[in-house]
C-alpha cells in the first residue's frame, strides 16, 4: 500500500473530525497470538479500524485484495471483535463526508 492512497484518509479524518483521536498507523492487531497482520488505521481502545484498499482487485485473476490471506486477515480481526470499514481511495474522494463519519460515529 503506498502512502499517498493511505494519506488521503488521514488528510479528510484530520479536516472533518479535528477533534477526534487520530489513529495508530500500521497497527498489528493480532500479535498477541503470533500473527502479524497490520490494519492501516486503528482505535485501539475501541476495536475500531479503517482499511484503504488500492487499485490491486483490478488485476486479473482478483488481485491481492481478493486473495485468502486478504480475506483471513479480515474475518480473524472480526472474531477478535474489531469492526473494520474498507475504502478504496475513489471511495474517500467521492464522498469523504459519508465514509470518514461512519468511522467517527463508531468510535464516538
Amino acid at each position: 500500500m503506498s502512502a499517498d492512497k493511505k494519506q488521503i484518509f488521514l488528510h479528510f479524518w484530520n479536516i472533518l473530525y479535528p477533534l477526534l483521536p487520530e489513529p495508530i498507523e500500521e497497527y498489528n492487531f493480532d500479535k498477541s497470538i503470533g500473527r502479524k497482520h497490520r490494519f492501516d488505521f486503528a482505535w485501539t481502545d475501541l476495536r475500531v479500524a479503517v482499511e484503504i484498499n488500492g487499485n490491486a482487485w483490478s488485476v486479473k485473476g482478483g488481485g491481492r485484495h481478493g486473495q485468502d490471506k486478504d480475506l483471513e486477515k479480515i474475518n480473524l480481526a472480526v472474531a477478535m471483535g474489531w469492526k473494520v470499514y474498507q475504502f478504496s481511495p475513489a471511495m474517500l474522494n467521492k464522498d469523504p463526508d459519508r465514509w470518514c463519519g461512519m468511522v467517527a460515529d463508531a468510535i464516538r
